[in-house]
């Protein structure tokens, strides 16, 4: 599991760093984000925002989506650290959905939070959705995903990239849809057979057989039987500071 108490302390000094740039005051930030949140019709207690500069806790998505765009920065730095830092435009977030206009709703929907589960309780949610999870953590999602996706802590370094192209190391965080179409070529999570826990590799095939394949080339390349359950798409990924 991510250390909640260190994605917390990350993304306040995130937010220290884009009022320092903003040129909010150093004394009285509360005050100041209290009032502008108030100004664009979010309604939320000094005490919260208090733990936001604190390192106590990270808004939900209303306020996130309302702070970058404020402080014109990327949500996806804000909350997480991945660069680029800057929005684009001065236009604020951008909805993804064609024909809608960018607004706090729309995108709301799509960074929805998803929780970060263990590998053991993927395997598990192959076959149904697993709602029982037993962890705390939830994190919102970069990139749109259904009600049903869920977060995953890569372990291991099957799917690092020795040399030039995308890589998952050790710690990276993948966000998975049950419900996305696959197809080759894809990041799936799969259940192989005899296991209880889920595996991260491409989904590739090869004279009409289908494959799991790591990045990695020192590990093996696992055939796909009719006991192998595909799981879900790798639609996004992150790494923590």
């Amino acid at each position: 599991m991510v250390d909640k108490n260190e994605l917390r302390a990350a993304f306040t000094a995130r937010l220290h760093e884009a009022l320092d740039d903003a040129g909010v005051r150093t004394r009285g930030r509360g005050v100041d984000i209290h009032k502008h949140l108030v100004k664009v019709g979010a309604e939320k207690s000094t005490q919260a925002i208090s733990k936001w500069l604190n390192g106590e806790s990270i808004p939900e998505a209303d306020s996130m989506v309302m702070l970058c765009s404020w402080l014109k920065v990327r949500r996806e730095w804000l909350e997480y650290g991945v660069l680029p830092k800057k929005q684009e435009n001065d236009s604020g977030m951008h909805s993804h959905a064609k024909g809608h206009e960018s607004n706090v709703h729309e995108v709301t929907r799509i960074f929805g939070k998803v929780p970060l589960i263990s590998w053991v309780q993927a395997g598990a949610w192959c076959e149904a959705n697993f709602e029982n999870h037993d962890g705390e953590t939830w994190l919102s999602c970069p990139v749109a995903i259904s009600d049903s996706g869920y977060a995953l802590k890569v372990q291991g370094d099957s799917m690092t990239n020795p040399g030039p192209g995308r890589s998952y190391p050790a710690g990276c965080i993948i966000f998975v849809d049950p419900e996305a179409e696959t197809k080759t070529g894809d990041r799936v999570i799969a259940r192989v057979p005899r296991t209880n826990e889920a595996t991260f590799k491409v989904l590739v095939e090869d004279a009409g057989r289908q494959f799991l394949r790591p990045i990695n080339p020192q590990y093996p390349i696992i055939d796909i039987t009719e006991e192998t359950h595909i799981c879900g798409k790798v639609v996004g990924t992150f790494l923590p500071e």
